[in-house]
């Protein structure tokens, strides 16, 4: 039994830091973003609520072994900076041109 528990408490364990690198790319990737951009004025609360939606999105990248479970932890990195690199306005367009439909973030474009 001890035994058991040891591999569960490691596996658990290396499920969160997988999950914790995720974020931490993520994150990166929405602040450096966010640095880069000229329009946008830096306030803390921005800095803050897109380094948390792009660590999500980048979290999100997990699923893939759902489909394919023996995606190596390079692959999944790579889905990882790609849905943080997207956002969540540029994963709203591809989920939308792939079903079809027209989103919102292109309406708000083309007044």
């Amino acid at each position: 039994m001890p035994e058991k528990l040891a591999h569960t408490w490691q596996e658990i364990r290396d499920a969160l830091m997988t999950a914790a690198l995720f974020s931490s790319i993520g994150i990166s990737i929405g602040i450096g973003k966010l640095l880069i951009a000229q329009r946008e004025r830096l306030s803390w609360r921005l800095i803050v609520g897109r380094a948390l939606s792009t660590g999500g999105l980048s979290m999100a990248a997990g699923a893939i072994l759902v489909w394919v479970p023996a995606v190596p932890l390079l692959g999944q990195i790579g889905i990882a900076a790609g849905l943080a690199s997207l956002g969540t306005s540029g994963l709203e367009r591809l989920l939308t041109r792939m079903l079809g439909g027209v989103s919102d973030a292109v309406k708000n474009e083309n007044p």
